[in-house]
């Protein structure tokens, strides 16, 4: 594991158990950053009786975390492409729990929110280093299962991480989420010290090549499909707390329930994800696009009814999930010579979409659209999606699927 530059040479994998264990550990740092982002979803109404403002203002919380990303991840990733991975995960790590700490002793927004962007600047690059690592460790053949591996930390982290932090939130207040997040994160930090090593002698990184090879019309394409994507999904899901709240009739503890559901229903769709990431992506992409838009749709019914609710929720974290290793798979191919960089990219892609699904959410909900209106609203940003999918596939579709060919040497 030298540094963050593509070379045209295949990584030999490592032997079968460190393999796994550095899977694990590379799935548990990624379950750690998603728990910081996912957790904010959960907390919003116990951040808003708290902190005195209304949902919509709290809202912006999980505005500017997606916004930071969007913006500075591709940053980051560049500036330290010439740094082995296993250092850039020690930085930005610190950094990660850093920031959760000073998120844990925030008296108002402002500094919350100062904490969240400290938080949010690692996002990308993490995610990016450690994917890469996991694609060029795994075999020939094996490359969405390996995607799927690590994005099942996302997984984890709706599933485990965000409904917990949730719980904790609701009992024992939003500020021990946070300090909770900053003392798993540390103890990534020690494990990844010891375990994470360099293969070989490092080569620099060249941030020229990998910008160019960004500046394919293709690897545009697939960036478009995600952001528009994930706004669809985040106008409702942003908001989701407050609605099945007070539409469905579930209590808080009724809510951290539905949250875990959500990330049961992540889990199934992420090793559905990575199957089919390696068999059919782009049909498979477009089909489960229109699956969640027509979800979404029903969402705005099944919403009045909790045993509705509840299976829809289910529904939604099989396909949301299902959708994430895709995603990186065709970004992945879209640029095969910036594989980190064009993950970072592709995370920030993921991440200007939460931003403008919460944003527009928190503008229909300003606007006087009532909390079971965002789920239609969300259905019609997603068939946007469903034509950008369809038109990339048709374009593609003659193509033969392009090799990765990044190394770790």
């Amino acid at each position: 594991m030298t540094t963050n530059s593509a070379v045209s040479m295949t990584a030999i994998p490592p032997a079968p158990v460190r393999r796994r264990a550095l899977l694990a550990l590379l799935t548990a740092c990624v379950f750690v950053v998603g728990t910081a982002e996912w957790v904010m979803v959960g907390l919003l109404p116990e951040l808003s009786t708290d902190l005195h403002h209304p949902l919509p203002t709290v809202g912006v919380l999980v505005t500017v975390y997606a916004l930071v990303v969007t913006v500075a991840g591709p940053l980051v990733t560049l500036g330290m492409l010439g740094i082995a991975r296993h250092r850039t995960l020690l930085i930005l790590l610190g950094v990660f729990v850093a920031g959760n700490a000073a998120a844990a002793l925030a008296t108002g927004v402002g500094v919350l929110a100062a904490a969240r962007m400290l938080t949010a600047l690692t996002h990308s690059t993490v995610f990016a280093t450690a994917l890469v690592i996991a694609v060029t460790t795994s075999p020939a053949g094996h490359r969405g299962r390996a995607i799927a591996v690590i994005t099942a930390g996302w997984n984890l982290a709706t599933v485990l991480g965000a409904p917990l932090g949730t719980w904790i939130g609701d009992h024992y207040g939003w500020r021990t989420t946070f300090a909770g997040i900053a003392i798993l994160g540390a103890a990534i930090l020690t494990a990844t010290s010891v375990l994470v090593r360099p293969a070989a002698p490092e080569t620099a990184g060249r941030p020229g090549s990998e910008v160019r090879e960004m500046l394919k019309p293709k690897v545009a394409a697939v960036l478009a499909i995600t952001v528009v994507a994930q706004a669809g999904l985040f106008t409702t899901y942003t908001y989701i707390a407050p609605l099945l709240r007070q539409v469905s009739g579930f209590t808080a503890s009724g809510v951290t329930t539905l949250l875990a559901l959500f990330g049961l229903g992540s889990v199934a769709g992420n090793i559905l994800g990575g199957r089919l990431a390696d068999r059919a992506p782009w049909a498979a992409l477009c089909v489960l696009l229109a699956a969640l838009a027509t979800v979404l749709a029903a969402f705005t019914l099944t919403s009045q009814s909790r045993w509705g609710a509840a299976a829809t929720v289910l529904i939604l974290g099989v396909i949301a999930a299902a959708l994430i290793p895709l995603l990186q798979d065709r970004a992945l191919a879209s640029a095969p010579k910036a594989p980190t960089l064009v993950t970072a990219v592709s995370a920030s892609a993921f991440n200007l979409g939460v931003a403008a699904g919460s944003t527009l959410g928190g503008q229909a909900i300003t606007a006087g659209s009532s909390l079971d209106d965002l789920p239609w609203i969300s259905a019609l940003v997603t068939l946007a999606a469903v034509g950008l999918a369809t038109t990339a596939a048709r374009r593609r579709r003659a193509q033969p699927r392009t090799p990765i060919t990044c190394s770790i040497p």
